[in-house]
């Protein structure tokens, strides 16, 4: 029986389509052996960067310094998030999420995966991005839900999100955690060692 052959064809169909979107510069990593999908929330499943448009939403005083940052391409995207968070000390998680409704409602979704997401299922959907977890959440759920779950069978979708420390319900302006390339890297590795272990007694 051939690697290939082992698929039905609806997953053959997803490796080459993600396969593709992949290899054209888009962030998207299917696994058909556990039928996972990750995609990146920016500039993937929405055309724009809700990230972006949050700073934005926040003020000058914060979107203006923030903004030459994200610039500075010697930077890595763990760096560039790392000193943006600074810029938000004292902004209140409120605040935070106030804004991050207002950056939601000027996003699209990608018009080339919007037929996609209404059939990815059985496909489990798992989001990451470098934008905070209470912007990304409201966002997924707004923009991203709708279409995933538009056949009425509910499943939840798994965001991995930046992790902004915050103390009585104003951020510090350190993080707690991103999803940065190392993460996502060790994603592949991941899913390989959990289909390892489902198989293990048919590989050994």
């Amino acid at each position: 029986m051939s690697q290939q052959s082992r698929f039905t064809k609806e997953q053959q169909r997803k490796i080459i389509r993600f396969y593709n979107l992949l290899a054209s510069g888009r962030e998207f990593y299917y696994h058909p052996d556990s039928d996972v999908l990750y995609a990146d929330l920016n500039y993937n499943l929405l055309e724009g960067h809700v990230g972006l448009a949050l700073l934005e939403e926040l003020g000058k005083k914060i979107y203006e310094p923030a903004i030459k940052i994200w610039q500075q391409e010697y930077r890595s995207k763990t760096s560039k998030v790392s000193a943006i968070a600074k810029l938000l000390k004292g902004t209140t998680v409120l605040e935070l999420m106030d804004a991050g409704k207002r950056a939601t409602d000027r996003m699209k979704v990608a018009k080339y995966i919007v037929d996609e997401l209404k059939i990815l299922k059985p496909t489990q959907l798992k989001i990451w991005t470098d934008t905070p977890f209470q912007v990304a959440n409201i966002c997924v759920r707004k923009k991203i839900d709708p279409l995933y779950n538009s056949d009425g069978n509910i499943r939840d979708i798994p965001i991995y999100a930046t992790e902004m420390e915050h103390q009585d319900g104003i951020l510090t302006g350190e993080i707690n955690f991103i999803p940065d390339e190392y993460f996502r890297h060790n994603i592949s590795h991941l899913e390989t060692l959990r289909y390892l272990d489902k198989h293990k007694e048919k590989i050994y």
